[in-house]
């Protein structure tokens, strides 16, 4: 048989089914089509909005009372979608006193500028229990382009916002905290020799920071210096045994010093997890200078420090 022959019995055989051949194509496409558009949507199909929170991811209990699993819940729905609204007011009123102050200064223009930057364009959110520790409760929320009202691909779309939001029961509400703000301490803690007197004076806690403002009182003419921006084993806090240090950035002024007679404070930021094991016991200053003489020019540094009256290091129990 030559091509001559196969060529003319193709040709009969499409001439005698061609209807059926035609069917078959267009059933074939549409079926093609279909696959096509289901995984498309599967591929775009955005998060739920609402994620049942009932494990933690990382540590703690999980929230035994179904009445306060949904009381959070709704809380944090209210508080989300008068995000998403641009329901400032409403919004804000939902903040603990101590996140106004603390994270936005106790202006709700900050507050706008916060939700603005988070909530730029169509967005959709998810939650999800994150830790919950001594009753204060952290949720993680994830914040999406919404791109089924966008109309942009997954490829095209934003990256995704995550943000800590915090629960606290006030009396019979709940007051929400966020950018992983817990709460604010107020201490008592004091250290003094015959050249300082040091109290520890607040930390405010954060998921995965806390921050301690200590107060110093320089009872000499002298200088006294804790601190320089070019080493970083200054100051540490420690934790079961476990030395931190100072959490620093290359751009961050760490240089402490408080000439003779005057009174100054410091924050001073750790590397914490709220929900992690590991207490603080005491805060240290490793390397504490009684200069005549300080310039604060790093070039005269090793001269003014070789000349020191006193080197020692202190230790304010917490």
């Amino acid at each position: 048989m030559n091509f001559t022959d196969i060529r003319l019995k193709i040709i009969r055989l499409f001439q005698n089914n061609k209807y059926k051949i035609i069917i078959g194509l267009i059933i074939l496409t549409i079926i093609i089509a279909i696959n096509t558009i289901l995984g498309k949507i599967k591929d775009s199909e955005p998060p739920s909005t609402v994620y049942e929170p009932h494990t933690p991811i990382i540590s703690g209990d999980k929230v035994t009372s179904k009445k306060t699993q949904n009381t959070i819940e709704e809380k944090i729905k209210e508080y989300m979608d008068s995000c998403m609204k641009k329901d400032y007011e409403t919004a804000y009123n939902m903040l603990s006193d101590e996140c106004k102050e603390y994270k936005f200064k106790n202006n709700i223009e900050q507050f706008k500028t916060y939700i603005n930057a988070m909530f730029e364009g169509e967005r959709i959110y998810s939650i999800q229990d994150y830790s919950n520790k001594n009753n204060v409760y952290i949720y993680l929320v994830s914040i999406f382009e919404d791109i089924m009202a966008s109309g942009m691909s997954n490829d095209n779309s934003s990256d995704v916002e995550e943000e800590k939001v915090v629960l606290t029961k006030q009396g019979d509400d709940f007051k929400i905290a966020v950018g992983g703000f817990i709460n604010v301490e107020t201490f008592e803690k004091v250290f003094e020799d015959d050249y300082m007197k040091i109290s520890v004076v607040k930390k405010v806690s954060y998921y995965d920071k806390c921050i301690y403002t200590l107060k110093i009182k320089n009872k000499t003419n002298r200088t006294i210096v804790f601190d320089r921006n070019f080493e970083n084993d200054w100051v540490s806090v420690s934790l079961n045994g476990e030395e931190r240090g100072e959490t620093r950035n290359p751009y961050g002024n760490y240089e402490k010093s408080v000439r003779g007679g005057n009174t100054r404070e410091f924050d001073i930021e750790f590397p914490t997890y709220f929900d992690e094991e590991k207490i603080a016991s005491s805060i240290k200053l490793n390397k504490v200078y009684i200069l005549d003489r300080y310039t604060g020019i790093d070039e005269l540094w090793k001269e003014e420090s070789d000349n020191a009256i006193k080197k020692y290091s202190v230790t304010i129990n917490l």
